[in-house]
This record gives C-alpha cells, structure tokens and sequence, in this order.
C-alpha cells in the first residue's frame, strides 16, 4: 500500500476511535465533535498550505459534497 495511503487510513482510524470514545458519553454531541475535528483540520491546512491553500482544499471539498450528492441521485430507486 502507498504509505501516504496507509498514513490517512491509520490517521482515519485513530480520529474514529476519539469519536466514538467522544461520543460514548454524549452522543447528542456530535455536531460539537465534529466541529472540534473541523477546526483543528482548518488550522492543519493553514499551517501546511496558508490560507489561500486553506481556502481552496475546502472549496475542492464542498465541490465534492455536491459531486456526490449529484451521482448518488442517478442511483436512487423508484417506484413505478
């Protein structure tokens, strides 16, 4: 496996298991949790990227909500 690869699946692992633990003990908490994950992800990139770095990986990622979005319409079922 590609080790830049291996590194986000460990990473993805290791933040899932906080969550979880997180929200064990307050699961009406997840909007918080999540915000807190968003946050420290904003200050990574600004920190690797800058700000204008920052701004455009989270442009690519709210394009890629909506491309999903998008293509999981094509394959909703219908009733006929």
């Amino acid at each position: 496996m590609d080790p830049k690869i291996q590194k986000i699946s460990e990473v993805m692992r290791k933040a899932e298991l906080l969550i979880q633990k997180e929200l064990e003990k307050s699961p009406e908490n997840a909007i918080l949790v999540a915000s807190g994950l968003l946050a420290a992800t904003r200050n990574l990139y600004v920190q690797a990227l800058g700000i204008e770095g920052a701004v455009r990986m989270f442009e690519a990622v709210a394009d890629s909500f909506v491309i999903t979005e998008e293509f999981m319409e094509q394959f909703k079922p219908t009733i006929h």
